[in-house]
């Protein structure tokens, strides 16, 4: 809840445990409407369905750039509004730490390059796909599963059901197995990657296809899921 001593409110656009999308326009005009900045957090979202960065109207956004855009490990991309972009000091300073220009955020010393080259590429081939025709794709395989298991009587999902709520990501729970042994069973004897999360509340695996997956790839995914809930 905004309180008046909260000066800057960060959301994460996805949640990665479940794949629930956060309203971060909404949230982030009733922010501006109390004077409030807005961190958008979109480790999961950039690349992963169709929106650009205006229509948040958040006043920064961050991403990694290995995920759903695919680009080499350890590359990442931060936004941040022009206004805004003087009062922000770098980490590393350049000659003009206060200074208006974005570029300022890149002085980090040694990096690869070829890492940093090969982002170009990554951008070349979603960009070939279309990011409203990705999003259509990941849901698609999202839902070819999901719908093949969902009545299965020991299975349970946590993900919203509302379709603009949630994409690619989809979580399940089997009764009777712990998120550790239906992830394990789902790697060793299918070779299916899926991570077993457990926080508080959560006790769920996380299925993320991408769109290399096939659908005959979600068969297999589907058929070891019956076997599991057996």
């Amino acid at each position: 809840a905004f309180t008046n001593k909260t000066k800057i409110v960060h959301v994460t656009h996805l949640i990665n445990w479940t794949g629930q999308i956060m309203p971060v326009k909404k949230i982030a005009q009733e922010a501006h409407k109390r004077g409030i900045e807005v961190i958008a957090d979109g480790a999961h979202t950039f690349g992963h369905f169709d929106f650009t960065i205006p229509d948040l109207e958040c006043d920064y956004f961050a991403t990694s750039l290995h995920k759903w855009l695919s680009a080499p490990f350890g590359s990442g991309m931060m936004y941040v509004k022009k206004d805004k972009i003087r009062n922000v000091w770098a980490l590393l300073s350049n000659g003009e730490p206060d200074g208006p220009d974005i570029k300022k955020f890149e002085s980090l010393g040694t990096r690869s390059f070829a890492s940093e080259m090969a982002i170009g590429a990554a951008v070349d081939f979603h960009n070939g796909i279309g990011s409203k025709r990705k999003e259509e794709r990941l849901r698609f395989l999202k839902d070819y599963w999901v719908d093949k298991v969902k009545s299965m009587p020991k299975v349970s999902f946590m993900q919203p059901k509302t379709t603009h709520m949630s994409c690619a990501i989809a979580t399940i729970a089997i009764e009777g197995k712990k998120p550790g042994e239906v992830s394990s069973a789902l790697f060793d004897k299918y070779k299916i990657h899926t991570v077993g999360i457990e926080w508080e509340n959560i006790h769920v695996v996380r299925v993320t296809p991408h769109v290399y997956t096939s659908p005959k790839d979600i068969d297999r995914l589907v058929t070891a899921i019956k076997e599991i809930a057996k």
